[in-house]
């Protein structure tokens, strides 16, 4: 499948490099027509040396992109060069410009150089094959339970741990050797967790098995030789014993998120050269980053809102429109004073570039960019824009939203289900006796009960699900087209399921129980109101022996406290 669409992301690639060639043989032919038509009138239009000058511009940053390189080096060297008399030329007749100093920029020898470009443009026509695809997808976000290698060759002691990450929501199979079980199993793995000595007895450098799995090593000895030695491997996290098995389990989620969401983003770009527009997005788009193309800079304030892009990559000139000027423009509103706009430009002046990140962009992106370089670098930095979006709408403790966002959430999918007339469940779910929990074991073993159980979630919902943290150790779901009795069963599963999971604190193991209410979103006039319901739901849960699943819609019970 991969490959299927890394062929056909070539196969687009090469044609739209067809367009280009076609595209910048007739841009040659006008240019070579304006050049003859200023060297030979005494009058000469600075409509021309614009049009001269504009057409190198365009040559300079495009012809890289699609392998043209020596084009773009070349067109770039004519820009700088005619690019005083162009400033010149600027805003008044050209007709007052000194001839000879004219004749010095664009002589003979700038006439050889235009001469070259369509030499270079034949030749690299001729040379240059299809567009190298280096391009790694991006990883889907996961709608099955996370599989995990354990890599031990003690069997018992190994299954044994597979079965406390299986009640925290993931998938496991037992090998003895990570080599063996990475280049035979077909279904790809999400985590390995392997004893350390596997990696240093074995040898295994983790690049050469051509894995995209996240790795933690246990190990026996806690020492620096022993950690940059297994950095030095491709490890990703390192746990010593005695395992203690949350906290390996939250290891995994946050690193299996990672890898996730490092393959995703959702990325505008703004250029009016509908050729490297195209390229672009199908560069990025072959990576697994979702893209909208805009081609008119006038309509991106409106794609703006509707697309909620994590970065922006503009071109610095097109047309009559600056992209310095557009940048400014979005800082404009306070809603997009957060957002990276990167620019893309084959302007090298490194002053010019730090006055343009001075009026509103982030960074920069000089053309030519080859296409895996682009994909590397849009996706690190549609990463880091969500690592610091999510600080701003997640709790840090558990990585699910926050209670005001989960509400609002909420509130819009209740929007939903009245408009097409569909079901779905709010459900608040409660940590029975928490509070001893904390006073008896810690705060810290607390806060891995709160992490597991968020884990836990992940792992049992869907994708389209709602999961929040109300407060403490209060939750909030809402599952969208879900009657209330399917919703029943699998909370009461996760209910089960936490029951089974050993906790340890203050030297001690334990386990925690897990009270919810249940509510039809649907059948209520605000979503308020049913999470209001949910709640009460939840207080009769209480009162009638905590530890599972109380629906609104069951028999009217008389209401309790929590705890």
């Amino acid at each position: 499948m991969v490959e299927d669409k890394n062929s056909e992301v070539a196969r687009k690639l090469e044609l739209l490099k067809q367009r280009f060639k076609e595209k910048a043989t007739a841009d040659l032919v006008q240019l070579q027509a304006a050049l003859k038509r200023v060297r030979s009138d005494t009058a000469f239009a600075s409509g021309d040396i614009a049009a001269i000058y504009q057409s190198l511009h365009r040559l300079a940053g495009s012809a890289g992109t699609f392998g043209y390189g020596a084009l773009g080096e070349e067109a770039r060297r004519l820009e700088l060069a005619i690019k005083p008399l162009a400033e010149a030329c600027s805003g008044r007749s050209a007709a007052g410009i000194d001839r000879a100093e004219f004749d010095s920029m664009v002589g003979d020898s700038f006439g050889a150089g235009v001469m070259r470009l369509v030499e270079f443009l034949d030749q690299e026509s001729n040379e240059a094959g299809p567009a190298d695809l280096s391009l790694t997808p991006g990883i889907a976000r996961r709608r099955e339970e996370p599989l995990v290698l354990i890599a031990d060759p003690d069997r018992s002691r190994a299954e044994e741990l597979a079965r406390d990450l299986g009640l925290h929501g993931f998938r496991t199979v037992v090998e003895a050797s990570i080599e063996t079980a990475v280049i035979s199993r077909a279904e790809a793995l999400s985590a390995i967790v392997a004893r350390d000595w596997l990696m240093f007895g074995e040898g295994v450098r983790l690049q050469a098995l051509d894995s995209d799995s996240a790795v933690i090593c246990i190990g026996s000895e806690d020492s620096f030789s022993e950690r940059y030695g297994l950095a030095e491997r491709g490890v990703d996290g390192f746990l010593c014993e005695p395992v203690d098995v949350p906290l390996l389990a939250d290891y995994i989620e946050r690193l299996i998120t990672e890898r996730e969401e490092g393959g995703a983003g959702r990325v505008m770009i703004v250029d009016d050269d509908p050729e490297l527009l195209e390229h672009y997005g199908l560069v990025l788009e072959g990576g697994g980053l979702d893209v909208r193309r805009v081609n008119d800079p006038a309509t991106i304030l409106g794609v703006l809102s509707e697309f909620r892009p994590d970065i922006v990559l503009m071109d610095m000139q097109m047309g009559r429109f600056s992209g310095i000027n557009l940048a400014r423009m979005l800082r404009f509103d306070p809603e997009w004073l957060g957002l990276p706009i990167i620019f893309l430009s084959s302007e090298e002046d490194r002053e010019f570039q730090v006055e343009a990140l001075s009026k509103g962009g982030d960074d920069f992106l000089t053309k030519p960019v080859s296409d895996a370089f682009l994909l590397r670098a849009v996706s690190v930095r549609c990463y880091r824009a969500r690592q610091l979006d999510k600080l701003a709408s997640r709790d840090s403790l558990t990585g699910l939203l926050k209670h005001s966002l989960a509400k609002a959430e909420i509130q819009k999918e209740h929007a939903r289900c009245l408009r097409l007339k569909q079901n779905a469940v709010v459900a608040m779910l409660d940590l029975d006796h928490f509070k001893q929990v904390n006073d008896r074991y810690g705060h810290r073993a607390g806060d891995l009960v709160i992490k597991g159980l968020a884990s836990l979630l992940r792992h049992r919902l869907r994708k389209s699900d709602i999961i929040g943290r109300y407060g403490g150790e209060e939750f909030v779901v809402a599952l969208p087209d879900c009657p209330i009795e399917n919703a029943r069963a699998v909370l009461q599963s996760i209910c089960d399921q936490v029951s089974q999971i050993a906790f340890n604190g203050a030297g001690q193991e334990f386990t925690v129980t897990l009270s919810v209410g249940l509510a039809p979103l649907d059948q209520y006039a605000t979503s308020g109101d049913a999470i209001e319901a949910a709640d009460q739901a939840l207080y009769r849960r209480k009162q009638n022996g905590r530890n599972g699943v109380a629906a609104s819609t069951d028999p009217s019970e008389k209401s309790g406290g929590r705890g």
